[in-house]
């Protein structure tokens, strides 16, 4: 289970997000840290969301273009 939730973080959050955070950690001050990872995550989310929509669109257009 540590492997499996350990891997989902490095892919949500990336390697040096990852690396500030354990800095963070060991200097006892994660507030700075919790932001860049938030945003992080918050734009990754819009850009997921607009990669699929393309993708549909691009699929609507093929379908209707016969």
């Amino acid at each position: 289970m540590f492997t499996y939730n350990f891997k989902r973080l490095l892919n949500l959050i990336g390697i040096v997000l990852f690396k500030k955070l354990i800095i963070a950690l060991k200097d006892g001050d994660i507030t700075k840290i919790r932001e860049e990872i938030a945003l992080h995550i918050a734009s990754f989310r819009l850009y997921l969301l607009n990669f699929l929509l393309n993708i549909f669109m691009i699929q609507l257009s093929k379908k209707y273009s016969l």
